[in-house]
């Protein structure tokens, strides 16, 4: 098959710098040698020497020989073509709705979707408004004041949401759940509830009505008194039922707990469902939901986008500081303009660590970025329109099924807005596969989601043009004949619908596309130029991966389809999962987790389920290096690893010292392995570490914690410096995250989505969760390991992500992934040397010490002064060294991380020799401009599209949301990261010079 005839690439490689490049690395072989040179290594081997024999693979893992890029596409459309998505009734766990033609024009705006989270304001306006675009229309939509896009999809809301509520409640540890909501999710909740002490009820269906049993749950409220904390409840229920939301609201009112709605926001548009806000008196506290389909279709189940809500108004003015995730308020700069900016982001991993609200540390930004722009373009009669569509095939779908014999609505007195469920006298399963064979995938067998009622089929419907006439043949072919009359419907009541109007604006999608495509001009890329921020791996995010992910035959296919019409997706997951147990030298992998920061939550919960299972369940000590990522902290703690007292030993997190040169103090950590032997359950180690240094003893600390009974979690974070070189396995890894948009070039997005994949060692594999994909007579089955501790997804995880790491792993190949991870390194160690002797290293006593991808700088004691003399507070000067950095062109260095006067950076192997000097050049022009210039740094940034943002003022007044009647107003770049790195250096530091004066 032809490629370019069947599925041509939206772009042209060839003009594109580092698209075709081999390993998509920039250097040369000659730009290599100069900077082994520079090093004093004779050879990239040479670069892991200090790496003990014991931690490294003696020869490279056994993966695929790398493709070209034409067998690439070749490969990629085969493996999509084993997928046969066919007309869907399937809906259920994630609904099916149209893709609107702004979502791939607005995917192609590389500076949004390949730029970090906004943590620098002045130089992310662009996220931040498709952020605040986002948060506004889902306003207008809930009439909620408060809406973030940071949870992964609809289950891990609903309980980041639970646990919201126990923690407001103080003193109440219980949350009675409705079995009214989607199974699915209930696996993920009753999965990452253990130690958490979150006690649930969980409250039937009635078999009458098929919704919520009103008794039972004021049964459940009047006996649980002041221990219930919530309840949570769906405004359409898993049968496809509405539910008396208003009844619901008000029993939670009575009792004074928490309500959480389960609500589908796609159903909200005017002329639709009435907003949560209007259940009841008062309406609910928060709101949880899937959103993943007002932006893309259904991929397979992921990405998702969980949408979050809480109120936040006068009567409500705090608890939205025990919710997780991240919100984008209004702000001024120090000029007075209006601007936007994260706040509330002390509650955050990276601040607060162990006392956060949960560990998420990636947005599911890119996706709320595409469903903003998909809101704008449906605008007010688009999202009328497609509940209108959706209800009006439901009911045309009702008018024909149900005049066949031995079909009948399963509750006719109940009422169904886009989802049918028929009871059928006969075999589902045999009318589902009549429909496959007819290329119709008819629905879902939930027969056993309700006793009592025999075999049920529900079939959902959207804004898609379904072709209704074929359903008859189906049903005929299985014995269903017209024999009787159709079932009547009554229509929607008044009460269950939204009054008036919902303002959103209408506009042309060419319009939108242009805002956007504005908006990203204010952001910096990795494609713009070296993206220096430490311990996120900036790197390159081929083309051709996006590509790739967005072919017909993955972005089409049900997470619910028949495995036989989804054996490409089941095919690409098999492949991956065999190829990261080479790569880590690890037994099992799991390819669930959704983001690195539940990749260790599954992890440690496997830490959990081991001990369990060995009777060792009173295991309750983490040990944790000081200088780790926040997620490691809030991780434990969100597993239950809470610090507290006992017999006067600490339990929980117990924090390991560092010695002199950053690397974990081995006589310490001994004592400490001593002290917690009887109750370790283990340990978590970033290798290499936050400093960028290799833990030489690693293997030594693996042996120490076996034999007092622990585990081994090894943050793979840093995973770029030593993919295909260490071998996980013979260091005693236990557990490893890597992730994908570090490592394996999954784009940031603007913060997301995340994804992960997670390797075991062999006395974890019984434990791993979700499926392991086995290869059996040719087909690719899913199967579940014996012991599973069951889900942490709805469905198969974030799977467009593992289409884009899979297509690149395809392109490095067996020698690539090698060569990757030490160019990265040779990259590092190269800037290092060009700097380490103008500025100070830190740890201070490490500057002999090898590094590997990252390092930290630091300023001199009299270049702190010189600042501190012009205006400069101490405690400010790496950040504002961090806002000089923008004015250059780059983006800023991790700021005050892992060390408080630290600037890491990561220069990851995707720029050659050239952009690296010019990188380092810049980095020398601003030590230069501190001497010379102390001033500069009191005003900058001076070239982004605003000055610097005054954050705390915007935490002192939060304001999360408006009614956009039309788009905002962006400020535009005074000079661009385009326009700057087409200048020398010398004439940026002039241009900056001057700027200062004027300003």
């Amino acid at each position: 098959m032809s490629q370019g005839q069947s599925n041509p690439l939206p772009f042209n490689p060839e003009s594109l710098p580092r698209e075709t490049l081999r390993h998509y690395i920039s250097a040369s072989e000659g730009d290599i040698k100069a900077m082994l040179d520079k090093v004093g290594a004779d050879s990239l081997e040479a670069l892991y020497q200090h790496i003990p024999g014991n931690c490294l693979f003696p020869e490279a893992p056994d993966l695929p020989e790398e493709l070209s890029y034409e067998e690439l596409q070749s490969r990629l459309v085969e493996l999509a073509a084993e997928n046969r998505p066919c007309e869907s009734y399937i809906g259920d766990g994630l609904p099916n709705y149209a893709v609107m033609p702004v979502v791939d024009p607005v995917c192609a705006i590389r500076n949004l979707t390949t730029a970090y989270t906004p943590y620098q304001p002045e130089r992310s306006q662009g996220t931040l408004t498709t952020h605040w675009i986002y948060q506004c229309m889902m306003s207008q939509l809930t009439g909620f004041e408060a809406i973030n896009s940071s949870l992964y999809e609809r289950s891990t809301a609903t309980f980041e949401a639970m646990a919201t509520a126990v923690r407001v409640s103080r003193k109440a540890d219980q949350i009675i759940i409705s079995e009214g909501i989607y199974p699915g999710d209930r696996e993920v909740i009753e999965t990452l509830l253990p130690g958490t002490g979150i006690q649930v009820k969980w409250v039937p269906l009635d078999r009458a009505t098929g919704r919520t049993d009103l008794s039972l749950m004021r049964a459940a409220l009047e006996e649980g008194a002041e221990a219930v904390a919530g309840i949570v409840f769906p405004q359409v229920n898993c049968l496809g039922l509405l539910e008396d939301v208003d009844a619901l609201a008000d029993l939670t009112l009575a009792s004074k707990t928490k309500s959480i709605a389960v609500i589908d926001p796609a159903l909200l548009g005017t002329g639709g469902l009435k907003p949560p806000t209007e259940y009841g008196q008062k309406g609910v506290d928060m709101i949880v939901g899937e959103a993943q389909h007002l932006a893309i279709g259904p991929n397979f189940g992921g990405p998702g986008l969980g949408l979050f809500g809480v109120r936040h108004n006068e009567e409500n003015k705090n608890t939205i500081r025990q919710t997780p995730g991240r919100y984008v308020g209004k702000a001024k700069d120090i000029s007075g303009r209006d601007c936007l900016v994260m706040v509330l982001s002390t509650r955050e991993q990276h601040i607060r660590k162990d006392k956060a609200t949960s560990n998420i540390c990636s947005n599911q930004a890119f996706l709320a970025t595409i469903a903003g722009a998909a809101i704008l373009s449906r605008g007010e009669s688009g999202m009328q329109k497609a509940f209108s569509k959706a209800r009006e095939q439901a009911l045309e779908a009702v008018e024909k099924l149900s005049r066949l014999k031995g079909i009948q609505l399963a509750f006719p007195e109940s009422t169904f807005v886009n989802e049918i469920l028929l009871s059928v006298d006969g075999s589902v399963p045999e009318l589902i596969e009549a429909a496959r064979q007819a290329s119709i995938h008819l629905g879902v067998d939930i027969s056993d989601r309700i006793e009592g009622k025999g075999s049920l089929l529900k079939m959902s419907f959207s804004d898609r043009e379904m072709d209704l006439d074929r359903l008859l043949p189906v049903f005929e072919q299985c014995g269903y004949v017209a024999e009787k009359e159709s079932a009547f419907i009554s229509d929607l009541a008044t009460s269950d619908l939204r009054s008036g109007a919902l303002g959103l604006p209408e506009m042309e999608d060419e319009e939108i596309i242009k805002y956007y495509q504005s908006l990203g001009e204010l952001n910096v890329s990795p494609d713009d130029a070296c993206y220096p921020l430490g311990s996120c791996t900036m790197k390159y995010n081929p083309f051709i991966n996006d590509w790739a992910a967005s072919l017909p035959g993955f972005t089409d296919i049900h997470p619910q389809a028949p495995l036989e019409d989804a054996q490409g997706s089941l095919h690409l997951l098999y492949e991956i999962q065999e190829w990261f147990k080479e790569i880590t030298g690890l037994a099992g992998i799991t390819t669930q987790p959704v983001a690195g920061a539940q990749g260790e939550l599954v992890g440690i919960k496997l830490f959990q389920a081991y001990h369990e299972d060995r009777g060792e369940g009173h295991r309750d000590v983490i040990l944790i290096p000081a200088s780790a990522h926040g997620t490691n902290f809030a991780t434990a703690v969100m597993a239950g690893y809470r610090t507290k007292k006992v017999d006067g030993l600490q339990t929980g997190i117990v924090l390991l010292e560092s010695a002199p040169d950053g690397s974990i103090d081995m006589e310490d950590f001994r004592a400490k392995v001593e002290i917690y032997k009887d109750r370790l359950a283990g340990v978590m180690i970033t290798n290499p570490n936050t400093c960028g240094i290799f833990e030489t003893c690693f293997a030594e600390i693996s042996k120490l914690v076996h034999d007092a009974g622990g585990l081994v979690y090894m943050d793979g974070a840093n995973m770029n410096a030593i993919a295909g070189w260490c071998d996980l396995g013979a260091m005693g890894v236990d557990a490893v995250h890597n992730n994908l948009h570090k490592t394996w070039t999954i784009p940031h997005g603007g913060g997301g989505p995340g994804d992960a994949i997670v390797g075991v060692s062999e006395r974890l594999v019984p434990f791993l969760p979700g499926f392991q994909i086995e290869k059996r007579e040719g087909a690719y089955v899913p199967v579940r390991t014996p012991k599973s501790i069951g889900s942490f997804h709805r469905h198969w995880g974030n799977f467009a992500h593992k289409v884009r790491a899979y297509t690149y792993l395809l392109r490095l190949g067996k020698e690539g992934v090698r060569r990757m991870t030490a160019v990265a390194v040779l990259s590092a160690r190269y800037c290092f040397e060009q700097l380490r002797e103008a500025f100070p290293t830190l740890p201070a006593d490490a500057v002999a010490t090898p590094r590997m991808h990252e390092f930290i700088l630091t300023l001199s004691e009299e270049d702190f002064v010189r600042l501190e003399q012009v205006g400069v507070p101490r405690a400010l000067v790496i950040t504002r060294v961090g806002k000089l950095f923008l004015d250059f062109g780059f983006h800023a260095p991790t700021v005050a991380w892992p060390e408080t006067f630290g600037l890491m950076i990561e220069p990851t192997e995707s720029y050659s020799k050239s952009e690296l000097d010019r990188f380092c050049e810049a980095v020398l022009a601003m030590l230069e401009m501190i001497r010379k210039h102390p001033e500069v740094l009191a005003k900058v940034p001076l070239f982004t599209p605003v000055d610097r943002v005054d954050e705390v003022e915007a935490n002192r007044h939060v304001t999360l949301k408006e009614s956009l009647t039309t788009l905002p107003e962006p400020h535009r770049n005074r000079l661009s990261p385009t326009e700057i790195g087409k200048l020398p250096i010398s004439e940026v530091f002039e241009r900056i010079v001057e700027a200062s004066r004027q300003g």
